[in-house]
């Protein structure tokens, strides 16, 4: 029962992230179809700061962590990467408008 509740509580801490705002408001954006477009310069800095976000927090991450309590966890966590990027794949892809390689790289969004 531990596990669930630990379980919910960082499920609702992830609904309140950032990133996932900003991913549900440009598809809210993108659904009313507004043209909105980030500059160039803009756009590389924030993809550069969430890769140094990313980076620097599972380094720290795996550097506290005990990598055999880590094994099964992490492979679980790939096949269920995987998976919801193939589901992704074949659903989205096939709303109207939405390319397959845009349905790939929002499945993927999803993961992290």
């Amino acid at each position: 029962m531990d596990f669930l509740s630990d379980f919910l509580s960082k499920f609702g801490a992830q609904l309140q992230s950032p990133t996932l705002g900003f991913l549900l408001g440009g598809i809210v954006i993108a659904a009313f179809g507004s043209r909105l477009q980030i500059p160039d310069a803009i756009y590389k800095f924030i993809v550069f700061m969430l890769l140094i976000k990313v980076g620097l927090s599972g380094g720290i991450a795996i550097r506290n962590a005990n990598l055999a309590e880590m094994l099964l966890p992490a492979l679980f966590a790939v096949v269920m990467g995987i998976l919801i990027v193939f589901i992704g794949r074949y659903t989205l892809a096939k709303l109207p408008g939405v390319r397959v390689v845009d349905a790939i790289a929002t499945a993927a969004c999803l993961v992290l």
